[in-house]
């Protein structure tokens, strides 16, 4: 009888031990993911740059509003037609007017060869053109800014 109460003991003071175990590695890794973890500020898990663009004018389309972040990971495509990434409703923008993208660390937009143009700064950009943060791009009547 001793002996089945000595072994029963050793179990109960081993489960303790094993649960404050567990207990502990989940509290250190709470610990971490409220403190941010390793990540440094203004990149994804990779160690790329996280791109976006922020709406400054929503010109002629009611679907967008100013203020609203759009952020970049792949390729997002920007036009009248319904099947782009961002539609736009402006008279002004043709059917798969522009398309923006994340390469090596780098953020571009191209122009699809639009009717009416794709604007960086003012300028009339003719294929592809690098974006940095806080250029202003402009497609038909709306205006974005490089975040």
């Amino acid at each position: 009888m001793n002996f089945q109460k000595l072994i029963a003991g050793a179990f109960a003071i081993l489960f303790i031990i094993i649960l404050y175990i567990i207990i502990y590695y989940a509290l250190k890794i709470m610990n971490k993911d409220i403190r941010g973890g390793n990540k440094r500020r203004g990149t994804s898990k990779k160690g790329q740059k996280s791109y976006g663009i922020e709406v400054e004018s929503s010109g002629d389309n009611p679907n967008l509003k100013q203020g609203t972040l759009i952020h970049i990971r792949d390729t997002v495509s920007i036009g009248r037609r319904d099947d782009n990434s961002i539609v736009l409703t402006d008279s002004f923008v043709s059917g798969y007017h522009a398309k923006l993208f994340v390469r090596n660390n780098n953020f571009y937009v191209e122009d699809l060869g639009s009717t009416n143009g794709t604007f960086l700064n003012d300028s009339r950009i003719d294929g592809r053109a690098k974006l940095n943060v806080n250029d202003e791009l402009k497609i038909g009547s709306v205006v974005f800014r490089v975040i």
